[in-house]
């Protein structure tokens, strides 16, 4: 039973074909390699200024290497999120709704576990030099796997959005371009200002050995860090925009089928 969601996944066509494009494609190694050298350099140049530059007791190496990963992390997400993941990019969602006779939830659901191969792939990339730069800095184990659980549900919910955007406006390839950087600008840098316990870089940070960065709350009698009110948020995020997708592509789906069933073409008993 414990596996039965990944053996679904697995036989998910939409999945599966992401999988094998993921593999095949040469631009998916040369972001992860970018990625890697990228945080290489961002580790050796803070590594020997760690017993020099003091932020009010902040690690200074590990939350250089964390906020330059979300950072980099959150942009990748949003824009290539609003690409189609799929060798066959000249086919719309409706066009892929036509050929592939799947239910609309079964579409989605290999449709974003595909493009999240990708955030996964980097993350994992990450854990190695944030466990450098955690030693260094003097940082325990439990907030390496806290900052770990902060860069996974935010860039994962990150990737949601634009997978979103992308359903609503494949269309407009520009008006989806504007978004996605208006989005980034948003929950990187604005949120910082507006709304701080949405601002992922500010959570990392809140997780490591520096104190009181975001406020405390209380849920239910019980005193919780900041942090986790920030994980609880993107969350939600991902959960409304998975629901907004869902409806669109049961829209685009269904639109589909009256158009065929007015034409007197065949409507097949999945897409109905």
């Amino acid at each position: 039973m414990r596996w039965l969601p990944f053996r679904r996944a697995w036989h998910n066509p939409i999945f599966r074909g992401g999988l094998e494009a993921f593999m095949r494609h040469p631009t998916y190694r040369a972001h992860a390699l970018n990625y890697l050298l990228a945080l290489a350099t961002v580790l050796f140049v803070t590594w020997p200024r760690e017993g020099f530059v003091s932020l009010r007791d902040l690690p200074f190496t590990y939350n250089a290497l964390g906020g330059w990963a979300l950072i980099t992390l959150a942009f990748v997400a949003l824009t290539q999120g609003s690409h189609k993941v799929l060798e066959t990019r000249a086919l719309t969602l409706h066009d892929w709704l036509q050929l592939a006779p799947l239910r609309a939830g079964t579409f989605l659901r290999g449709y974003l576990a595909a493009s999240l191969l990708e955030m996964v792939l980097l993350w994992a990339l990450s854990l190695p030099l944030l466990l450098l730069a955690a030693r260094v800095a003097g940082e325990p184990l439990s907030h390496v796997s806290q900052g770990m659980l902060i860069i996974l549900v935010c860039v994962g919910s990150y990737r949601t959005v634009g997978v979103t955007l992308l359903t609503l406006l494949e269309r407009d390839e520009f008006l989806l371009y504007i978004l996605t950087r208006i989005c980034y600008v948003c929950v990187i840098l604005a949120s910082g200002f507006v709304l701080p316990l949405a601002n992922p870089v500010l959570a990392f940070a809140d997780a490591s050995i520096w104190p009181s960065r975001l406020s405390r709350w209380t849920l239910y009698g019980y005193p919780w860090r900041g942090w986790v009110a920030t994980v609880g948020l993107h969350l939600l995020l991902a959960g409304a925009f998975y629901i907004i997708a869902g409806i669109r592509v049961h829209w685009v789906q269904r639109r589909g089928a009256a158009l065929a069933a007015s034409d007197g073409g065949p409507v097949d008993g999945h897409t109905s």
